[in-house]
């Protein structure tokens, strides 16, 4: 709108159906619904390094389906409607870009109600969540490029108290990452980079009584660029996990939307050792 004021608007029209079929081939149920998702975003900027917005999305998708345990097994649920709320900045000063985030993310949660044993939309999941990100030059040869998010995932109104206001299953409350890069003057071409990355503990059931503990992986890198055959080269040698810490990487939930069947965990990566070369033709 002008050099401090902007707006920015996005709308688009869905269209969804779906059939649903007995192993007999007999239609059970069909729904032929549509709807209009749409994101608003107004940006001010009070200086040219530092702009401030206000977002907020909508958008429609396709509804689970029923269980095999549930009364309309097989069917599936109207779309859902989910929502975010989104107020931000990001700056700059020097050779850094900043931003801060605050959030709130909303989005249909379905269950199978034990009062008539039948699967339907009766709550939502909730997320509420600050998020920091930092990039950049912070020294002569020295780049660095990290971020935090704090994050509250509830599961609200569900069928039972024992998991009632608890967290989502396998989402942690803080994750963090921190990537430093550095030139190394003396040897033009080779750079050495380190990673760490956080994640904190994360609930392993419905009803939070066991938890995945929190992991901390450590990566080590370095890359240099030569010539090799009169063309540009480059080799690469990476440490994944160079601790060897044992962890979970990642929780799935087995009942969280009315589903019966137990949650999947994976195994994160060992220490893992990498060398490569690349040439341009």
């Amino acid at each position: 709108m002008n050099e401090q004021w902007s707006l920015l608007g996005v709308v688009s029209q869905s269209w969804l159906r779906t059939d649903n079929y007995a192993p007999t081939g007999a239609k059970t149920s069909e729904y032929n619904d549509n709807g209009i998702s749409k994101t608003f975003a107004l940006t001010f900027k009070p200086r040219p390094d530092i702009s401030t917005y206000a977002a907020y999305a909508d958008s429609i998708e396709q509804g689970d389906t029923a269980p095999s345990t549930a009364a309309n097994s097989g069917n599936s649920l109207k779309p859902y409607r989910s929502r975010q709320w989104e107020l931000g900045a990001k700056m700059r000063f020097a050779e850094l870009d900043a931003n801060a985030a605050i959030f709130r993310l909303e989005r249909p949660f379905a269950f199978t109600d034990p009062a008539d044993n039948v699967f339907k939309e009766q709550g939502n999941q909730v997320n509420t969540g600050l998020e920091f990100g930092l990039r950049g030059e912070i020294y002569r040869c020295l780049s660095v490029y990290g971020g935090v998010t704090f994050l509250d995932p509830r599961l609200k109104d569900t069928a039972s108290p024992l998991t009632r206001g608890k967290d989502v299953v396998g989402v942690p409350r803080t994750q963090a990452n921190l990537l430093m890069e550095h030139k190394v003057s003396p040897v033009p071409g080779l750079v050495v980079d380190a990673n760490l990355h956080y994640t904190g503990k994360r609930a392993a059931d419905a009803a939070n009584t066991h938890h995945a503990r929190s992991y901390t992986t450590l990566d080590l890198g370095a890359r240099y660029i030569t010539r090799a055959f009169g063309r540009s080269a480059v080799l690469r040698l990476a440490i994944l996990n160079a601790t060897d810490e044992r962890y979970w990487l990642s929780i799935f939930p087995g009942d969280i939307n009315g589903s019966v069947g137990a949650n999947s965990a994976f195994l994160g990566t060992p220490r893992e050792i990498r060398l490569s070369a690349s040439i341009d033709l």
